[in-house]
């Protein structure tokens, strides 16, 4: 079974951004998550993006999604809303099937 990830871009809008970030760490760390990369001045050079990128792993794209859409991460994206603009989440499979 092959990893999957998210793909995040954002871009911080105040400092209380850093509650979210208290917040999530232990909460991806209980669902088997990590941190695979991060940049605090990533460039998009096309479409829109944020200034700050994220890719995080998990097990699979299934836990990757279930992560995602559970109860306790809807209640941490409120921070993440709250304090941030231009966020894109992308889910996707490590595997490559081309």
């Amino acid at each position: 079974m092959s990893k999957g990830f998210w793909l995040v871009t954002t871009t911080v809008t105040n400092q209380a951004f850093a509650e979210y970030v208290e917040a999530f760490q232990p909460w991806i760390d209980s669902v088997g998550g990590s941190v695979f990369a991060k940049d605090l001045d990533s460039k998009t050079v096309e479409g829109k993006g944020g200034k700050l990128s994220v890719i995080f792993e998990f097990q699979s794209k299934q836990a990757a999604i279930d992560a995602y859409n559970s109860a306790e991460y809807k209640e941490l994206s409120n921070l993440r809303w709250a304090n941030s603009i231009d966020t894109n989440i992308t889910i996707m499979d490590a595997g490559v099937t081309h």
